[in-house]
């Protein structure tokens, strides 16, 4: 009988140790499998669990505990707000000493107060002088002789830099034949028309402005601005800002209406019907006759629209009032 009992205690130890081991590895099972579902499929569970002990401490006469789900505050405490550090003046105005000419809209738009530095004279002054170079082609209103006047000092460096900082005069120098974009230019108004001959190339220019649409969004875009900045300055003075001159170079004379104070509403670039050439195409009408957006269906058979046919077309090039071949056009 002892016998018996010593072997009934081992089967029943063996039966323990078998049956801790089973419940350890499904609780190591479970643990992956939790791990393994997404984060909301966990945040059920933890307010199942939140809500199961809320019920059981009720039972058991839990005072002061509701059942069903946890309400979360939404409101910060001041523990989760972050106070920002408002650095004086000074030193934004060091700080962009170091500004490359590309990041100088980034930095503005950092703050009020760096977009104050980048309105001042002082921001431009150094900019110009920290990249000057000594270049024939510059021309003589952007030397440095010349950069002491403060009217339209913003637009003069710009300008400047685009004939002596190297990212952006390599640019303009990788600019290919027949790649550039006329549709940018829909819904401009064509300010001035003229036309060049040298030997057997003509050349046809076409001025388009913007500058009613961007006095618009300026004016929009310095409504919440501080006073400070809202004031006038003559360095921002610009009277070519947001005209556009497009040049086609063509191998022949082509018949060219006057087209001076319409709008454009059509541009395309395209090949010509003998595939042996490109051709340019432009419509242009009144302003009160234009569709209400650009995306609007078109009215072409009921407003007259004036069309410009340049074929064949060498070369097709558009040119930013920053950019230097702007200013040589109309020389």
């Amino acid at each position: 009988m002892p016998k018996n009992t010593r072997k009934c205690k081992k089967k029943v130890k063996t039966r323990q140790t078998v049956t801790s081991a089973l419940s350890a590895l499904s609780v190591e099972r479970l643990k992956v499998a939790e791990d393994d579902r997404s984060w909301d499929e966990k945040a059920d569970d933890d307010e199942f669990d939140d809500e199961y002990k809320e019920g059981v401490n009720d039972e058991h006469g839990g005072a002061g505990r509701r059942r069903g789900k946890r309400k979360y505050s939404t409101k910060e405490t001041d523990s989760d707000i972050t106070e920002g550090i408002d650095l004086p003046l000074d030193i934004w105005f060091l700080i962009s000493e170091h500004i490359r000419p590309e990041d100088v809209g980034r930095f503005g738009a950092i703050c009020y107060a760096t977009f104050y530095v980048i309105s001042t004279g002082r921001f431009w002054n150094t900019l110009y002088k920290r990249h000057h170079r000594l270049i024939s082609q510059l021309p003589e209103e952007l030397t440095i002789w010349n950069m002491e006047r403060l009217r339209g000092l913003k637009a003069n460096v710009i300008r400047a830099l685009f004939y002596m900082y190297p990212p952006f005069h390599a640019r303009i120098a990788g600019e290919k034949p027949l790649t550039a974009d006329p549709t940018r230019l829909l819904r401009t108004q064509c300010v001035l028309q003229w036309h060049s001959k040298m030997g057997s190339i003509y050349r046809y220019y076409f001025k388009f402005s913007k500058q009613m649409q961007n006095k618009k969004r300026l004016t929009s875009a310095r409504e919440g601005l501080p006073a400070l900045m809202t004031k006038d300055s003559l360095i921002h003075v610009n009277d070519n800002e947001g005209c556009y001159i497009m040049e086609a170079v063509a191998s022949c004379i082509c018949a060219v209406p006057m087209v001076m104070g319409e709008y454009l509403h059509h541009a395309g670039l395209g090949v010509s019907a003998d595939l042996r050439s490109h051709r340019l195409h432009l419509s242009l009408a009144p302003a009160h006759l234009l569709p209400s957006t650009a995306s609007a269906k078109s009215r072409k058979y009921q407003v007259p629209y004036k069309e410009v046919m340049l074929e064949p077309v060498r070369d097709v090039r558009v040119y930013p009032w920053w950019h230097p071949q702007y200013w040589k056009c109309g020389r």
